[in-house]
């Protein structure tokens, strides 16, 4: 009888720890962006000021991947919904950003040591931009990672 108790004991604790290093494991692979961006920028529908803001990926597994833009306050937020974007391997992350103007508008974003993207749609506001200007200008601005 003690034995059985010993080996159920164990082998919940077996499952705890498995539970808990896998838990960290996929918490390590979403690494959490951090950008200092200087300027007012559009996502979808919404506009934020400039400022410090947080950019996760909140399901890395699956193959349409969705973005949350936190201001460093929490009182701005956005969900977005993205397309994969192939490109070069990017030795920090990046966000992309697309501007008309002085008008910004959330692009992509790129997690450090990754060839592929997170491409956001465009908005309204930003193809009546594009087709108003003719053309699309684009500026980096350089995230950087922390866990």
């Amino acid at each position: 009888m003690k034995k059985q108790a010993y080996m159920i004991l164990a082998a919940i604790v077996l499952a705890t720890v498995a539970g808990l290093s896998a838990a960290k494991a996929q918490v390590s692979a979403n690494p959490e962006l951090v950008a200092n961006i200087p300027f007012e920028f559009s996502v979808g529908d919404k506009t934020f000021p400039a400022g410090e803001y947080t950019v996760r990926c909140i399901n890395p597994n699956s193959s349409t991947k969705v973005l949350q833009i936190r201001s460093k306050a929490g009182s701005a937020t956005a969900l977005v919904m993205t397309d994969s974007v192939i490109g070069k391997i990017k030795d920090n992350a990046q966000l992309i950003f697309h501007r008309y103007g002085n008008e910004y508008f959330f692009a992509q974003a790129w997690m450090p040591a990754d060839s592929v993207g997170m491409q956001a749609p465009q908005s309204k506001a930003e193809k009546t931009f594009e087709l108003a200007r003719g053309k699309r200008a684009t500026e980096a601005v350089v995230a950087s990672t922390r866990r």
